[in-house]
Formats: structure tokens, sequence, C-alpha cells
């Protein structure tokens, strides 16, 4: 598995190369399917069991939407299935790539250092 500077991460499953990609359309059809909180149901809640797992409707939805960019003609939950199977982090390493994480002088700490000043 790879990520890239632009959000997308490339994984293999069945022989195959395939580039994943969450942008906003694909964030906007999760919302409307599974509510406004869609991000959040694919997070463990404080002190869930080691062994909690998301919804796997949303973590279907969310890989079908991340293909659809680049492989919209072979998009299935086959595919799905196979991505997942032989990438056991594809979730989070997908994640990941969408939603970097923000860098260390955010506006917040920005505001904190001037009111420490």
């Amino acid at each position: 598995m790879t990520a890239n500077p632009k959000g997308s991460l490339i994984v293999s499953a069945d022989g195959q190369e395939y580039t994943l990609f969450i942008g906003m359309s694909v964030l906007a059809d999760l919302q409307a399917k599974h509510g406004q909180d869609v991000l959040e149901k694919l997070d463990a809640p404080k002190g869930s069991d080691p062994n909690w797992m998301p919804e796997l409707g949303i973590v279907i939805d969310l890989f079908l939407g991340a293909l659809q960019r680049h492989h919209a003609d072979t998009a299935t939950r086959w595919v799905v299935d196979d991505i997942i199977a032989e990438n056991s982090h594809a979730l989070v390493d997908l994640m990941r790539a969408a939603f970097p994480e923000a860098p260390k002088a955010s506006v917040g700490n920005r505001k904190s250092r001037r009111a420490a000043a």
C-alpha cells in the first residue's frame, strides 16, 4: 500500500492495482446515506473493546466510493472484499491518506502561543 500527497492510496488485490481516493463527493454520498456523523461512526469509541469494528456497510460504501474516481467500471463489493482481505490495514491507511494529521502549527496552537506571550 502506498499513500501519496493527493490523499489517495494505492493498493493491490487479486493481482490488480487500485487507486483509492476520498474526496468531497465520496464524503457527501456517505453523509447522505449514513448520516452527518458518518466519519465518527468509523472511529472506535473511547474504551471500546479491542475487537470493535465499525459498521461494515459504511466501510463497504467508503471503499466503493473511493474506487469510483479511477475504477468506476470495475468497482464492486467483491473488489472491496478482495482489497480488504489482502490489505489488513486498508481502512486505517485510507483514512490517514484522506485526512492527514493537521500541522503542529495549527490555528489553535498559534492562538495559544500568542496568549502565553
